[in-house]
């Protein structure tokens, strides 16, 4: 018999664990083993140490849960636990989003072949193809021009994301796909199959996301965020709301950002859709349906008096409140990435004076001396990041800029 107030909650941080037992929540926990600390056991119904990204592991797992709790739904806030929560949905007709609906936000070539084959969403489409041979670069640059990017079709964080500036850097980036292909060492090749790639035209512009929350198909926006990325790399270093757009460029980002997730067929739920302000107008990016990562949650909620996360368990039991309309803001948040000389970490200072700034929001950084500082090739090789609030985005931003540069962490090269 289903429990109207038990979820199971695949993956994410002890702070989302938290959340669901603040929301009186009965939690059957899936988590990897070496993720998984001891001291939240009290906080869980049951815990199933597995990877859960691998199907055929986790569905015996599940089966077995489901008989002895009979939880009403399957939630995900990670990324690599979206397409598992769906497949659990699906499994024992739980609703919520579907698998099929779910891969097309986590398999980015199955979102472009979508937004290929539908009506059109935003200013223009963009060309793509899936990376099959080493003559595919040049094919590619030859048929849509310099620069292109060259991507994983799952993953996140900008990891692995490759700016293709001509033809003479053809060489390179096939030995930095096939480097990503084999790498075993960083953190997110254990939660993503880091195998595909596909290449996509390159759009000129801004970058915005449209975080939305979806009441059965009617997709409220929360906010629209403005990203800072570093340029070739494209990393997002900053993150500010509300973007500082005009009244009708914001409208057109929201506009785009809901005919996207028609035409996705997504229903319920968060999302997380990046959006590129194209000299002829919005151009999709890509999507995730789940809430952004950068302190997002905390500054949506601090802003807008709204938890995206909380909403997310809540909602997909049945018990929430579709909000009546757009929330307004009060103020602005920005956040910004933690970053260091890359080596070995010997001290760090300055986190105490951060958080004891009034502006300050959040300071997520848990870099102790002795971690190993990575090169920063995507957000999950950063720090951590640091947020702060403002009575407008400006000074959101200057505060999070000013507490960034009072954090020091010292480095030695290995």
């Amino acid at each position: 018999m289903r429990n109207p107030k038990r979820v199971l909650l695949i993956g994410g941080t002890p702070k989302h664990l938290r959340k669901a037992v603040d929301l009186g929540l009965g939690v059957v926990y899936v988590q990897f083993e070496d993720e998984f600390a001891p001291e939240l056991r009290p906080l869980t119904e049951a815990v199933l140490l597995t990877d859960y990204t691998d199907w055929q592991a986790l569905r015996p797992l599940v089966e077995s849960a489901y008989e002895t709790w009979g939880f009403s739904a399957a939630v995900s806030l990670t990324e690599p636990g979206l397409d598992p929560a769906a497949r659990v949905n699906d499994l024992f007709g739980l609703g919520g989003t579907s698998y099929e609906v779910s891969h097309r936000f986590t398999d980015k070539w199955l979102m472009r072949r979508r937004l290929a084959e539908g009506p059109q969403v935003g200013a223009r489409r963009v060309a793509a193809e899936l990376l099959t041979d080493g003559d595919d670069l040049s094919r590619f640059g030859a048929a849509h021009g310099y620069p292109f990017i060259v991507k994983p079709t799952s993953g996140t964080a900008s990891f692995g994301v490759v700016e293709v500036d001509g033809a003479d850097a053809l060489g390179r980036v096939r030995e930095r796909v096939h480097g990503l292909r084999t790498a075993a060492e960083h953190p997110l090749t254990g939660a993503y199959d880091i195998e595909r790639f596909m290449m996509e035209e390159y759009v000129p512009g801004p970058l915005y996301s449209v975080e939305t929350f979806s009441f059965d198909g009617r997709h409220v926006v929360l906010t629209v965020t403005e990203a800072i990325t570093r340029p070739r790399t494209h990393v997002h270093e900053g993150h500010a709301l509300p973007a500082r757009l005009s009244a009708e460029d914001e409208e057109l980002m929201a506009d785009t950002a809901g005919r996207f997730l028609r035409s996705m067929g997504f229903r319920d739920g968060p999302a997380h859709t990046e959006i590129i302000l194209s000299p002829r107008g919005p151009v999709i990016c890509e999507s995730q349906n789940r809430v952004g990562g950068a302190q997002l949650t905390d500054m949506i909620d601090a802003v807008y008096g709204c938890d995206p996360q909380s909403l997310a368990l809540s909602w997909a039991l049945g018990l929430a409140d579709p909000l009546p309309g757009r929330p307004v803001a009060r103020g602005a948040a920005a956040s910004w990435l933690v970053v260091a000389e890359q080596g070995r970490v010997e001290r760090v200072e300055g986190v105490e004076r951060v958080r004891a700034d009034p502006d300050t929001l959040t300071v997520g950084l848990g870099v102790v001396p002795g971690d190993l500082v990575r090169p920063l090739e995507g957000q999950w090789d950063g720090l951590g990041h640091i947020s702060a609030l403002g009575p407008d985005t400006d000074a959101a931003i200057a505060a999070c800029r000013r507490n960034l540069r009072a954090i020091r962490i010292h480095t030695r090269a290995t």
